[in-house]
């Protein structure tokens, strides 16, 4: 055991220089290729086609229905506060928050050091899409500085231009980074069971802000669309220069599929 261990110590200091070397390379692509990926969706972002003018027409439509309800789901909300449903609504404390942005890095992290390019990958595909989401929304909500329902200013106060917490309630973070990277991970997958998973985790995310007081109705859909979009973006217009990873489900196990 100590000749193992000592012969797998000696290559990896004989083929340091090297893998290091690769590393680096490899994260220089990477980061050339988001600040591709983030050129490319501005672009999307300022162009304009029928079926996107339809998209954007529909995702209005649905904003302005949330709008039309928020006063009625948040009483609803605040009615239905009970022990059970705080364990429920417990997932934004996990998944949308902080705790994502660590398991975004992970994911590209497992791959970039293990040298997996498929799961690196899909970890630079995370990344892109809740960064360049997380972007999108911080600036609306500055812009736009709509009060948070805990302020008990009502859903129509606004004060444009400001960061301040409490004024930053439209469109919601959590949902943002949520849904972007749900959808990177349901693109990923032909499992229509672990598509339901992704999405239905992210669902629940948005319903736990407005559970917490934290967020109006037409907050968390804004929020969602454009992590959804946005995610969509990013893996439909990724470059052929990865494997393919593919995640499957079936029975109780999962399995990987690689493609080239």
């Amino acid at each position: 055991m100590k000749k193992i261990k000592s012969a797998f110590f000696a290559l990896v200091f004989l083929f340091q220089p090297f893998i290091h070397s690769q590393i680096l390379q490899n994260v220089k692509d990477d980061f050339f290729h988001a600040l591709n990926t983030g050129s490319n969706l501005a672009t999307s972002i300022v162009s304009f086609n029928e079926t996107k003018d339809w998209e954007l027409a529909g995702t209005a439509a649905v904003i302005g229905i949330g709008y039309s309800v928020d006063n009625n789901i948040h009483s609803f909300s605040q009615r239905n506060i009970t022990s059970l449903n705080d364990k429920i609504f417990s997932i934004d404390k996990v998944y949308g928050s902080g705790y994502t942005l660590i398991g975004v890095a992970g994911i590209y992290g497992y791959g970039l050091f293990l040298n997996d390019p498929a799961v690196r990958k899909i970890g630079l595909q995370t990344i892109e899409a809740v960064g360049y989401a997380g972007v999108i929304t911080t600036i609306v909500k500055s812009i736009v500085g709509r009060s948070r329902p805990y302020t008990n200013d009502g859903k129509a106060t606004f004060h444009p231009f400001n960061t301040q917490a409490a004024e930053t309630s439209f469109p919601s973070g959590h949902s943002t980074v949520a849904f972007a990277m749900s959808t990177v991970l349901a693109n990923s997958t032909n499992s229509t069971f672990l598509k339901i998973v992704c999405y239905s985790a992210a669902g629940l995310v948005a319903c736990s802000r407005i559970y917490h007081n934290a967020h109006w109705t037409s907050d968390v859909i804004t929020g969602g669309a454009i992590g959804y979009f946005v995610g969509n973006f990013v893996t439909n217009n990724y470059e052929k220069n990865f494997p393919n990873l593919s995640i499957n489900f079936s029975g109780s196990s999962l399995s990987f599929t690689y493609s080239f």
